[in-house]
């Protein structure tokens, strides 16, 4: 039944002591966080320990949450802090240290299929040496699905900067992408 219950409600349930409505929320946000920390980190055991945290702060801070915000722009809002604060401690760069890793494909595997797992490991490339700010608006609005108005409040920046950001950072993927596939 706790599963039906909006983010909102079982935020009030577990400001209240409800520790079941944190695995509900666990749940329906693990995936998508630990989605974003591995696409910024290009690490996944650092995007399944920072996964955690976001979750460990939500129960820590559970009782400052105020009622009327929206429960994903706070959880992200800490998502983005702990990253931030990731790189600020371990005084690591965005980029990639490897070439992506495409996985082996078997002779069955049609051209097409080769041909998408090649552009999307290109993709990838492309998005390690965006800036730091722009990776970060390409996922929240391309792969999350935030709106660019959910970008300006959780980003705590006005929706017009938002827009022309993204615009800006999608002409620098595009260009990152070109070069890429030329050379």
């Amino acid at each position: 039944m706790a599963d039906q219950l909006s983010d909102e409600i079982l935020m009030k349930h577990l400001a209240s002591g409800d520790k079941k409505a944190a695995g509900v929320l666990y749940d329906r946000y693990y995936k998508k966080l630990y989605g974003y920390f591995a696409r910024m980190s290009k690490d996944t055991d650092v995007a399944r320990d920072l996964t955690q945290n976001v979750f460990l702060k939500v129960l820590k801070y559970s009782h400052s949450w105020k009622d009327d915000k929206v429960f994903a722009y706070w959880l992200f809002r800490i998502a983005r802090n702990i990253l931030v604060d990731y790189f600020n401690e371990s005084k690591k760069f965005y980029g990639i240290d490897e070439e992506p890793e495409i996985a082996d494909l078997d002779h069955s595997d049609s051209i097409r299929e080769m041909e998408a797992k090649e552009s999307y490991g290109f993709l990838l490339e492309a998005m390690s040496q965006l800036p730091p700010v722009y990776r970060e608006l390409i996922e929240l609005n391309r792969f999350q699905g935030f709106s660019y108005k959910e970008i300006a409040i959780s980003t705590s920046s006005t929706e017009n900067a938002v827009k022309v950001k993204t615009f800006r950072a999608i002409k620098k993927l595009k260009e990152i992408y070109t070069k890429i596939i030329i050379e």
